[in-house]
């Protein structure tokens, strides 16, 4: 029996489609830093926004985890100080809190669709009327996701949320999964991870010692050639099928 179940988020519990990186997008946060002080074209917000995540992510490579010593093999970052990054190189004082509402600002632009799938809720209340605990495990941007999920009504469904950003790697590293443990105690040996991506989802919960749920809702991340094998696979993307699985309930 499963104790626990842990989620992706992204095409697992939510369709979310983003314009991200659109030129209306960045014509319009290019508008947003000019009202700011911090005057941009778009082309040339578009260059340094895209240059400091490089950056950052070439930063974070292979650097060690500080709370086990271990070397992050998947590196995350963090897009806040990049938004702050772009008002200082304008000469505009920003904090984190202003830094953090400009990514809000902009991943709402960019959204085009978000919504929860059919059936989540409901899977939900039956994991919940059996005692057992959800976790999300998301690899993700607190400052875009933190929002979307109060405005989806899936927040208040979990026993504990962790957000890639706020810890500098991503699944499938061994690091992000061994969060779960650190966080909230839980027991990878007796708890199933239920997500959409082979590579991501599937293959970090086979190196953590946890079952998993292949949810395919995107052929292109479910494929084979991703590598890692799922304890379970749905097919059809339903996913009301897990409660019919063993130990979920």
């Amino acid at each position: 029996m499963y104790q626990n179940i842990v989620f992706d988020l992204y095409g697992t519990l939510a369709d979310v489609r983003t314009a991200d990186d659109s030129p209306e997008v960045f014509r319009r946060l290019a508008k947003f830093y000019t009202f700011r002080g911090a005057a941009y074209r778009p082309g040339e917000l578009r260059s340094a926004f895209c240059g400091y995540m490089d950056a950052q992510m070439r930063e974070r490579t292979g650097l060690v985890y500080r709370p086990t010593g271990e070397t992050i093999a998947f590196p995350e970052i963090d897009v806040v100080p990049i938004f702050r990054r772009l008002f200082e190189d304008r000469g505009v004082a920003a904090d984190d809190r202003e830094a953090e509402l400009t990514a809000n600002w902009y991943r709402i632009t960019a959204t085009r669709r978000l919504h929860v799938y059919p059936g989540v809720f409901e899977l939900f209340r039956a994991i919940k009327s059996c005692g057992k605990g959800i976790y999300l495990l998301s690899n993700a941007q607190r400052a875009y996701t933190a929002g979307e999920l109060k405005t989806t009504g899936l927040e208040s469904w979990f026993d504990g949320i962790l957000i890639s950003s706020d810890f500098g790697c991503r699944k499938p590293d061994p690091i992000f999964f061994g969060e779960l443990k650190r966080q909230f105690g839980i027991d990878c040996g007796t708890s199933l991870m239920v997500g959409n991506d082979r590579s991501s989802d599937i293959a970090g919960a086979a190196a953590a010692g946890m079952d998993s749920v292949l949810l395919v809702t995107d052929k292109a991340l479910a494929a084979p050639a991703a590598g890692a094998e799922s304890t379970y696979t749905i097919e059809d993307g339903d996913i009301r099928r897990i409660a019919q699985l063993p130990g979920v309930l």
